[in-house]
């Protein structure tokens, strides 16, 4: 059951990785033209009257896009990379439980195994290709940069690299729960699409900030601190832990 879960992922991973590739290429090439943009547009602002830069925030990161490793965190980790990372998860998951009750296979799957091990093996199939796409196409960004003749380390890849693989496991069970909660292959690609367009959106509220992991799994304070985000880390493993435990019970009691 588990090699037929790959199998059947197969033909979506392969696209995201063209596409992402082609993200990182596109990334990588627009490497000397990006840095000079940004300081003739970090310039302008700065003749801006002051109220105007305080709606405009703080224009620094402009200025260091020269720096090869900020580039690489800023421009690959911090926007073209990262910011799909959760409709990465999305294609993945979606259809993972929802497709067995939408097409009525459920029946033959549970005929021969126990629900335990069916939850488990569709659940660690599907996560075990969100931790390897995250975490190859993460690395491929420094390594691309130096054969590209930059200069450019892993020590910050990987801080960003950790707190990737996390978020993307809080996506995985957040959206592994839809899944299981479905009956077609509709409704759990409209939520997950809902939820992720939507958590930016609570982010603009202070009170509700916290609800939005974009910022964890862009990287925002490794790129600006250099540091890692460890209570935010292990807040979102803890809801991870709890969202994966509830997606267990809630396919144990499900009827088919």
């Amino acid at each position: 059951m588990f090699y037929k879960e790959i199998r059947e992922m197969k033909l979506r991973v392969k696209i995201m990785f063209v596409v992402l590739l082609v993200s990182l290429v596109s990334t990588i090439a627009l490497r000397p033209y990006a840095a000079q943009m940004m300081e003739e547009m970090a310039d302008q602002l700065e003749q801006m009257p002051d109220f105007l830069k305080g709606l405009v925030g703080d224009i620094t990161g402009l200025t260091r896009l020269n720096e090869d490793d900020y580039y690489l965190m800023s421009q690959w980790h911090g926007k073209n990379y990262g910011q799909f990372l959760p409709f990465v998860v999305l294609l993945i998951t979606f259809p993972i439980f929802a497709k067995e009750f939408d097409k009525k296979t459920i029946y033959f799957l549970l005929s021969r195994k126990n629900r335990n091990e069916v939850f488990r093996t569709k659940y660690l199939a599907g996560l075990g290709a969100v931790l390897i796409i995250t975490a190859v196409l993460s690395l491929l960004g420094p390594v691309a940069m130096n054969l590209a003749g930059y200069s450019t380390a892993f020590a910050d890849t990987l801080k960003v690299l950790l707190q990737q693989l996390v978020g993307v496991t809080f996506f995985y069970s957040l959206f592994t729960m839809i899944s299981i909660m479905s009956r077609d292959q509709v409704k759990p690609v409209v939520a997950g699409i809902v939820i992720v367009l939507g958590l930016p959106i609570l982010g603009m509220i202070d009170a509700l900030s916290w609800l939005n992991p974009y910022p964890f799994i862009l990287g925002s304070s490794v790129a600006q601190k250099g540091t890692i985000d460890w209570i935010y880390l292990v807040s979102l493993l803890t809801a991870t832990v709890v969202l994966t435990v509830i997606d267990y019970r809630v396919f144990e009691k499900k009827e088919v």
